[in-house]
């Protein structure tokens, strides 16, 4: 019977009160019941879990027989292992709950979180912008679609579609805030073809859309600030094309045509404004250098400072204050693709930062390239310890089967928090997976990505519960 109860948390989902079961087991029912014929196949239920659910050995489970098998078990979570290859020795307590929200085949790129407006912001397949409404409690949208305010249309592609040799950019719409509210920042052609950087706000429920750069040389790659100092918002972006031509700068949405150059700037990094400090953070690749370092640029006086000196590729570099560390500002970034680094400023003679932590996730699970690392309440941090979400695949290559996670810091390095929370961890599938973007809740952190089935399961965003409250674990 702990075989059996195993299968149906797996099938469920998610591990919480008994209340609610039933209704949460037949939305899981439905969200894996892909063609919508009231039945599962070996194909829908993959692993050993089908022939545990099939009682009456006829080739399919119904609702029926999930709810019947339940009823006389109920029993408590026990330790599930990590789906794929080579994970068998791995195993967690928690168990994944990531439903579709919107559309299930919908089109959500690139979406972006705003905890201060509980709304996300996404372009879609068309090149239009949309703003949709976000329940703080559940983290699911309001609506059926989340395209509840159209923002504006025909923006520049992003890099994740083959661009057939036409302009992209290497980022979609971008939230910020000044003084008037939340807005959000993207790229888009003006009437002469040329990349350039715009800003839109609703008012009263509709787009009032602003042209910010109107120069001769094409802006992409918007990157508004995120730290509220009392100043206009700072949009970072990449100009020249093409883009192994690309430099960085940045400008005050109040004055567009003050632009502010970033020297030693690489293009094939991602680079980040801080969200605790106006500072705007890149990789540092000074000519001749093996490997580039983490710079921050100072938005008040331009001054650029290189804070690593260590060994291996540095990217996706942020910020954070640490409670770990009395609140410290601290720095992560991920080094050679395999771990993320942490920093403190320990006022070395030399100037460097020092590398105090190394987060990695587990060493025996096929998902070792890790990208597009995260914090969770940077500014704060969750229950005195930080958080992550990060995306870890197979390999460099980003249509590999891939796996979301949260990390944390903590005060132990030896009972480290390192979770596996995408739906992949429930059904075994191997899925290509874009875009954590994690989000707190009223009462939870919740963390976004996008799936896209390797075995006929189509493609869409989905909502993982982290586990993780406002308190922390």
């Amino acid at each position: 019977m702990r075989a059996l109860s195993v299968a149906l948390l797996l099938l469920l989902g998610t591990v919480e009160s008994q209340q609610g079961h039933q209704a949460n087991l037949e939305q899981r029912f439905q969200q894996m019941d892909r063609n919508g014929d009231g039945k599962l196949t070996r194909q829908e239920l993959p692993g050993d879990w089908f022939g545990r659910l099939d009682t009456n050995e006829d080739g399919i489970v119904t609702l029926e027989e999930a709810m019947g098998a339940w009823r006389p078990v109920q029993a408590a979570p026990t330790a599930v292992s990590s789906a794929g290859p080579a994970a068998a020795a791995w195993k967690q307590d928690f168990v994944p709950d990531a439903p579709f929200v919107g559309e299930v085949g919908g089109s959500y790129i690139d979406p972006e979180f705003s905890e201060g407006a509980s709304q996300v912001v996404f372009q879609d397949i068309e090149n239009r912008v949309w703003i949709g409404d976000l329940d703080p409690e559940t983290g699911l949208f309001r609506t059926a679609t989340g395209r509840d305010y159209l923002v504006d249309q025909d923006i520049t592609i992003i890099f994740d579609r083959p661009p057939q040799g036409r302009k992209f950019s290497t980022n979609g719409p971008e939230w910020t805030r000044d003084d008037q509210g939340h807005c959000v920042v993207y790229t888009k052609v003006d009437p002469a073809g040329i990349m350039q950087q715009w800003i839109a706000r609703l008012v009263d429920g509709r787009s009032a859309v602003t042209q910010l750069t109107r120069g001769q040389t094409d802006c992409y790659g918007n990157m508004p600030s995120r730290f509220q100092d009392g100043k206009p918002p700072r949009i970072a972006y990449t100009y020249s094309w093409p883009i192994w031509d690309a430099k960085a700068a940045w400008i005050f949405t109040e004055r567009p045509d003050e632009r502010h150059d970033v020297p030693g700037f690489d293009y094939n990094k991602m680079s980040m404004w801080s969200a605790v400090s106006p500072e705007f953070l890149f990789v540092h690749r000074p000519p001749g250098a093996t490997c580039g370092q983490i710079a921050k640029a100072n938005a008040d006086t331009g001054e650029v400072t290189v804070l690593t000196h260590d060994e291996g590729e540095k990217d996706d570099p942020n910020l954070f204050r640490a409670p770990e560390f009395g609140g410290e500002i601290c720095l992560m970034a991920s080094v050679d693709n395999r771990a993320i680094a942490i920093y403190r400023d320990l006022k070395s003679p030399d100037g460097f930062w020092t590398r105090v932590a190394t987060l990695t996730v587990p060493a025996e699970l096929p998902y070792q390239f890790i990208s597009s690392p995260e914090p969770i309440a940077p500014a704060t941090g969750l229950g005195g310890a930080s958080y992550m979400a990060l995306l870890a695949r197979q390999s460099k290559d980003r249509n590999s089967p891939g796996s979301i996670w949260v990390l944390g810091l903590g005060t132990d390095p030896e009972n480290r928090l390192a979770r596996r929370v995408d739906d992949g961890a429930v059904t075994g599938e191997q899925a290509a997976l874009l875009e954590p973007e994690p989000f707190v809740g009223t009462h939870e952190v919740f963390v976004y990505y996008n799936y896209f089935g390797t075995a006929g399961g189509g493609h869409g965003l989905r909502r993982a519960r982290t586990g993780l409250s406002k308190g922390g674990q």
